[in-house]
């Protein structure tokens, strides 16, 4: 068996129709992070099998998942977005799957369409899985996993969970990197199949405050996973023509007066410049309405 664990960040859309949808054998616990304790209450009163955290801040996915994984009481820990579809083929399956198949650290389910965006990296040929599952799921292994996973707790004792310098984006591709580093498999079942409703965790009167939190973040983080894991001049490299490319953006929308796509592209520079100084991922577009 597995905790389920899912981030919720003014996700009230979508956690109720989520939940529904897990058997309630299944434990669930649910980091909270727009402190909305309605929810809590809401949900701990409707759900036996529901524990919802509601921290006094913001903490983002990477505190957010550590404070989740130490509160599941299981030895496997099924992340998840809030906006994401389980079929219960999927969970059922994956259970089968988990306890036949033990030797890993990262397990996961693939993208029921995959034309856009995998959720997974494979850079060179790994060995075929030896194992009477592989046909069935299509069990392979890889070297990045993202999104939605299982992880076995006592296969990180060496490297730790999530790296709580990261707010967002790329924790889940610097956990895979630190896991094959220290010896451990990770693999994904390209028959065992989810959906990712995309850019839909959030409740869309956030679309604004949340496209800037991407823009900022997903700079930052990425220059931060580059120069953590190759060097500062690598990943200097790899961002400059995104720098490049922002500038570029924020002259032609100041001409034309479009401040919405100017502040956009504006976020993506700062979230560079501030990586670039080696400040913190500090920036916060937005907190809790009231």
């Amino acid at each position: 068996m597995f905790t389920l664990l899912i981030m919720s960040f003014h996700s009230e859309h979508l956690i109720t129709k989520l939940v529904d949808s897990i058997d309630d054998n299944i434990p669930i616990v649910i980091i909270e992070n727009s402190q909305n304790y309605n929810l809590k209450t809401t949900l701990e009163k409707k759900y036996q099998n529901v524990k919802v955290i509601v921290p006094e801040k913001n903490l983002g996915f990477a505190k957010g998942a550590n404070l989740g994984i130490d509160e599941a009481k299981t030895e496997y820990v099924f992340l998840n977005p809030s906006d994401v579809f389980l079929p219960k083929k999927c969970i059922n399956d994956l259970i089968e799957c988990m306890n036949e198949f033990e030797d890993f650290a990262m397990l996961a389910p693939t993208y029921k369409d995959e034309s856009i965006y995998k959720n997974y990296e494979l850079y060179s040929k790994k060995p075929y899985v030896k194992h009477h599952l592989t046909e069935k799921y299509g069990i392979k292994e890889v070297d990045i996993i993202d999104g939605t996973f299982i992880i076995k707790k006592s296969a990180f004792k060496n490297v730790g969970f999530f790296d709580e310098n990261i707010f967002i984006y790329f924790e889940p591709w610097d956990l895979s990197k630190r896991v094959v580093l220290d010896g451990k498999k990770i693999y994904v079942c390209d028959k065992i199949k989810f959906e990712h409703l995309g850019g839909q965790s959030h409740n869309p009167k956030f679309n604004y405050e949340a496209t800037l939190s991407r823009n900022w973040h997903y700079c930052w983080s990425k220059f931060y996973y580059l120069r953590k894991y190759k060097n500062y001049l690598y990943a200097l490299k790899k961002t400059s023509p995104i720098l490049l490319r922002a500038i570029l953006k924020c002259v032609k929308f100041k001409i034309a007066n479009n401040k919405i796509e100017y502040q956009m592209h504006m976020a993506e520079i700062k979230g560079l410049i501030s990586a670039y100084f080696l400040k913190k991922s500090s920036y916060r577009p937005y907190e809790r309405q009231k």
